[in-house]
C-alpha cells in the first residue's frame, strides 16, 4: 500500500497512514519535520526520526509504502527511511538519528542496507 502527499503552504500539518499493525505519522513543525513509526491507530510512538527544517523539503513529495514484509519505507527528495515494525529498528539512508520509545527501547538504530 502506497501513499504520496505534499505539505501545503496551508493545510494539514500533520499525516497519518497506517496499514495492519503499523502506524506511520509525518507533522510539519515550526522547525522541524519528524517522521513517527505508531501503532495502527497513530496514537503511540514507537520510533521517531527529526528529518530537517521544512524549508528544505518544500514542495517535495513524500512517499509512504507498506509492505507484507512488516515494513516500512518513508522517502522524501534524497532521504529514505525505513521502519522495521517485526524487528522493532529504524534505519536512514543519510545518516539521521533514529530514536526508540519505551515499548520499542532506546536503541532502535539499524545499518542502513
Amino acid at each position: 500500500m502506497k501513499h504520496i502527499f505534499k505539505f501545503g503552504l496551508f493545510g494539514k500539518n500533520v499525516r497519518m497512514f497506517s496499514h495492519r499493525d503499523m502506524g506511520v505519522v509525518i507533522e510539519k513543525e515550526a522547525d522541524v519535520i519528524c517522521v513517527y513509526g505508531t501503532n495502527s491507530a497513530n496514537t503511540k510512538i514507537l520510533c521517531a526520526v527529526s528529518l530537517c527544517h521544512p524549508k528544505f523539503l518544500r514542495g517535495e513529495k513524500f512517499t509512504v509504502e507498506f509492505n507484507t514484509k512488516d515494513c516500512t519505507m518513508i522517502s522524501v527528495k534524497d532521504i529514505k527511511i525505513l521502519i522495521d515494525f517485526k524487528n522493532h529498528t529504524c534505519s536512514t539512508n543519510v545518516g539521521l538519528q533514529c530514536y526508540g520509545s519505551d515499548e520499542w527501547g532506546h536503541n532502535v538504530q539499524a545499518e542502513w542496507h
